[in-house]
């Protein structure tokens, strides 16, 4: 009787046991989410309204607020349309806060602040799984104060303040990190820019220099009161026309221009509400001229007694106690601010010049 070997069935079971830990070792991978590039369309007709207890804001629905379906399989499967909107608050100056975030279909929002002498911007942005989308509002335009709001005294003075600023990139390496050598170039930079446009030197800041190979970020500004210099714009415009006509290399000091580009911005500004030497909002002040409630203040209001909301010519600044029409209780008010001092005259009036 033949007996199989029992050092023979040993490489049959390793053989079988190293098969089996193949299989257990397979490689597995998780599926994985496509990213959407394309934002939302915005939110429109943004508004704030001072109801009182709060700021109630309301905008009309962007145009992805909407959900289309596909069928798999036996099953409706939503695609397209948007996560919801975020609400944020702004204090001129100061970067916006997020207040809050609704669902899609909802189209206003309730923010409880009540800071009497605080103006607040309100925006409203769309968003969803990979964008936000910020509001395209002209600054200063119907659509911008719509969403502009004041808590006590008149509605806000605006201004838009531009800012003529443009990007040059020259192909120069040059040592951010070596101060002396940044500022000469500065210098240089400056120089040269004026001297091709004929203004002078002090209207030209240089407000960043990065790399790649050496770019330039600078702004012109305006001068008040001389009619014979060039406008900051049209200087802009002449420096484009020079950059664009290769007869000459005006630049040959500095290095080879790769890039010249307009990054000029508008911005509103709102101006603030005046107040007393103790912080406090003064009303009566409408006349925004000298620095203290005065009589040019006086016939402004008398001009603006008895007319009530509704009729032609009411202005709701002069109703200093909010009731709806100009009487004495807002003829007493101003008697009490008459001759006050304004300590932020100045600022108020070189903003509104």
């Amino acid at each position: 009787m033949f007996v199989f070997p029992r050092f023979a069935i040993l490489p049959l079971c390793a053989t079988a046991l190293a098969l089996t830990v193949g299989v257990s070792q397979a490689a597995t991978s998780n599926p994985t989410r496509s990213v959407d590039n394309i934002p939302p369309a915005p939110a429109t007709e943004i508004r704030a309204l001072n109801t009182g207890g709060e700021i109630l804001v309301t905008w009309t629905a962007s145009v992805d607020d909407a959900q289309s379906f596909t069928v798999f399989g036996d099953t409706y499967v939503p695609i397209g349309g948007l996560s919801g909107y975020r609400v944020y608050r702004a204090i001129q100056g100061a970067t916006p806060e997020l207040l809050g975030t609704t669902g899609p279909g909802v189209v206003e929002f309730a923010d409880p602040v009540a800071v009497t002498g605080i103006t607040y911007i309100y925006s409203v942005r769309p968003f969803d799984a990979d964008n936000e989308t910020v509001p395209d509002i002209t600054p200063g335009s119907t659509q911008d104060l719509a969403r502009i709001v004041a808590l006590g005294g008149r509605p806000p003075d605006v201004v838009v303040v531009r800012t003529v600023k443009a990007q040059i990139s020259f192909d120069l390496a040059l040592d951010l990190t070596d101060d002396t050598a940044v500022s000469l170039f500065t210098n240089d930079f400056i120089s040269l820019i004026a001297s091709l446009l004929g203004i002078d030197a002090s209207r030209i800041t240089v407000t960043a220099l990065t790399h790649g190979s050496t770019i330039v970020d600078f702004e012109i500004a305006d001068v008040e009161g001389d009619d014979q210099a060039p406008v900051a714009d049209d200087a802009l415009v002449q420096l484009f026309a020079i950059v664009a006509n290769d007869t000459e290399d005006v630049f040959a000091s500095i290095g080879p221009v790769l890039n010249l580009a307009d990054e000029s911005t508008e911005d509103i500004v709102v101006i603030p509400l005046p107040i007393d030497a103790g912080g406090n909002i003064v009303l009566s002040w409408f006349s925004r001229s000298g620095s203290s409630v005065s009589f040019d203040d006086f016939f402004l209001f008398a001009d603006n007694f008895g007319l009530a909301q509704g009729q032609a010519g009411y202005d709701g600044s002069y109703d200093i106690v909010p009731n709806g029409q100009v009487d004495f209780d807002d003829f007493f008010r101003f008697a009490d601010d008459f001759g006050t001092p304004i300590s932020n005259a100045s600022e108020i009036q070189a903003l509104l010049q």
